[in-house]
């Protein structure tokens, strides 16, 4: 017995004809007679006496029809609820990296409140290979990533926007003034940079070995406040995404010649069932950075 034979069942009841049942449930006739059959043979009852006029009810098959009608409407209560749930209970597992937490993270927050405030956003800060790791693992929902390179096929991607690696000084830095900067001239910089675990830092670590540089890493954090506050104090120099830091006339940002464009992309599991709210979240975000 299925849902789908209770709701033929019932049909067949309102007209007592399977004709003007079919032409009501857009099926063929046959169909409704075997699924009488199916139910007869099931539970060794009778539910209908054939006579001239149509269909009548037999005393079992109005108590058959009784209890469907209960059944039926639990089933429909109970897909309601569920779609209720599914509607104002909607959570996403957001892997975000510290640069795109401050850069590219708070827009897509805004147009989601606004279109779709029953969503939870769950975030989880670690760094772009990180969270690309737990999109694999089926740990996180979606995370924005930086990238050099195309994301591979096993991965849904939504490229958000193109940008550069720039060295943040001092606006009284000794290069404050250059307009782009070669890689051979931040060797001997102090630098802070976010931790290990960033694409940002292992990109720029390789890119130095490739030219044959050691980088003066003194600090390593995932404070974007704190490698704020150090450049802003005169401490150290700082790689990141132009305009990571915000604007402020204490320093300065320049792009370095050697580093290659860096794409900034939404990803998620192609494997991985996709929710409601997934889908409206890759949706807004496709709204508020249409990739043209």
């Amino acid at each position: 017995m299925t849902l789908v034979q209770l709701h033929y069942f019932k049909t067949i009841c309102k007209y007592n004809n399977l004709t003007r049942a079919a032409k009501a449930l857009h099926i063929s006739q046959p169909t409704l007679t075997h699924v009488i059959h199916d139910l007869e043979q099931e539970f060794g009852i009778t539910l209908f006496l054939r006579q001239n006029k149509g269909l009548v009810l037999t005393k079992q098959g109005q108590d058959f029809l009784n209890e469907a009608n209960l059944l039926l409407e639990q089933a429909d209560a109970f897909s309601n609820r569920m779609k209720f749930l599914g509607h104002t209970h909607q959570a996403v597992q957001f892997g975000l990296s510290p640069a795109s937490s401050t850069l590219y993270f708070p827009l897509i927050a805004q147009a989601l409140y606004q279109q779709y405030p029953q969503i939870q956003t769950i975030l989880v800060e670690n760094g772009s290979m990180l969270n690309r790791q737990k999109i694999i693992d089926g740990k996180l929902d979606l995370a924005i990533i930086s990238s050099n390179a195309p994301i591979p096929s096993t991965l849904g991607s939504y490229k958000i926007a193109d940008t550069r690696v720039c060295l943040f000084v001092h606006k009284e830095h000794p290069l404050s003034k250059k307009n782009m900067l070669s890689i051979q001239e931040i060797k001997e910089q102090p630098l802070v940079m976010l931790s290990e675990e960033s694409f940002l830092t292992t990109a720029t670590i390789s890119q130095c070995m490739h030219y044959k540089i050691d980088p003066n890493i003194i600090l390593t954090t995932n404070q974007i406040s704190i490698i704020k506050q150090l450049v802003t104090n005169k401490i150290a120099a700082t790689l990141l995404f132009e305009h990571t830091l915000p604007d402020d006339q204490e320093y300065v940002s320049i792009p370095v010649t050697e580093f290659q464009a860096i794409q900034i992309y939404l990803i998620w599991n192609q494997y991985k069932q996709m929710t409601p709210a997934m889908q409206h979240l890759i949706e807004v975000t496709r709204q508020v950075y249409p990739n043209n």
